[in-house]
């Protein structure tokens, strides 16, 4: 259940869609463009993986826009177009309804639409994982972790779905969190400060037990043993044992007591609630699956909810939701599950 991956991608396929995750991004620079086409050129391997990849994704969106057609056409409505066979070209926003007319029998065409809409959705949000994964010394995939010792005696455990690189110097011992959690156990050492790089914020110690998580655009870092010095732009804080500050929203905010157990439960595969919103749990509980858990009413998303889950059990995560929100699931490929 547990996984180590070095950089940078150990096949062909792998850089493929790295490179097809990186060119799909707003800011591709003109050195990268060139490099990718040097790397394309390089190798017919390289060229058949890319292409292999470019394919696939075009297969991916080809079903969706093709049930698209099949409800256009069967509008009552609808007197001009009478060809289904062709895919119509792809609608940047107009994709599941029209802004004209009702379906016939509308709730099932929309629901395939919608269910296919958020496979691919899933799939394209994969590709930028995969460039970090590239770019990392060590990764885990949802639902793995992995322990590791670094040269200096210090040692990591990779929480699910995490990538880190690691920068060593004469001067410090630096890991960068591209995405994730880790928990680090540091090896003492005055003489080289052990930083965490998490973005626009850092953490610094140099014997002590902590964990960092970051995600989107925030940072948090909990502490269970000793001190951690946290810093962000202008602002610094002191975090002590049983202790966590965030950054969230471009600031540091207050150092808040916190209970250990709750906080490092993800070591022994628990999950712990309390009294949280549902879309907070889930969001939490899908950072542990490949698929996804998600609720069908936004209203859902309100409901309180508390307890211990098991994070190392698919099957029981779900099972425990219907239980506790009196509440059915319906189950599609992928992974995906949807809560109603």
């Amino acid at each position: 259940m547990m996984s180590q991956n070095s950089k940078p991608p150990s096949t062909v396929s792998d850089q493929a869609n790295a490179w097809f995750a990186r060119l799909q991004a707003d800011d591709v620079s003109v050195e990268e463009r060139r490099r990718f086409k040097n790397w394309y050129q390089s190798h017919p391997q390289h060229a058949e993986a890319y292409d292999r990849t470019r394919k696939l994704w075009m297969l991916l969106e080809m079903p969706a826009e093709r049930v698209h057609s099949r409800i256009i056409a069967d509008q009552k409505d609808d007197v001009h177009d009478n060809d289904t066979t062709d895919i119509p070209e792809k609608n940047s926003t107009d994709f599941i309804y029209r802004k004209s007319g009702q379906f016939r029998n509308s709730s099932q065409p929309i629901a395939v639409v919608w269910c296919l809409s958020v496979l691919l959705t899933i799939a394209v949000w994969q590709l930028p994982l995969r460039m970090q994964d590239w770019q990392s010394d060590y990764h885990t995939a949802p639902g793995e972790q992995f322990n590791v010792t670094l040269e200096d005696g210090s040692r990591l455990t990779l929480n699910t779905d995490t990538a880190l690189a690691v920068h060593f110097n004469e001067q410090q011992r630096q890991v960068e969190l591209l995405r994730g959690e880790a928990y680090f156990e540091v090896a003492p050492n005055k003489a080289r400060p052990f930083i965490v790089k998490g973005g626009q914020a850092d953490a610094r110690a140099v014997g002590t037990a902590f964990s960092v998580r970051k995600g989107d655009d925030d940072l948090r870092v909990a502490v269970n043993e000793g001190t951690v010095e946290v810093t962000a732009d202008t602002a610094s804080a002191l975090v002590k044992a049983a202790q966590q500050v965030d950054y969230k929203q471009g600031h540091l905010e207050a150092v808040l007591n916190v209970e250990s157990d709750d906080t490092f439960a993800w070591q022994r595969g628990q999950i712990v609630f309390d009294q949280q919103p549902l879309s907070q749990v889930l969001a939490e509980i899908n950072r542990y699956r490949s698929g996804r858990i998600v609720a069908i009413k936004s209203a859902m998303g309100d409901r309180i909810v508390s307890g211990v889950f098991n994070s190392r059990d698919k099957d029981a995560v779900v099972d425990a939701l219907k239980t506790t929100l009196h509440a059915k699931t319906l189950s599609l490929p992928g992974g995906l599950v949807l809560l109603f």
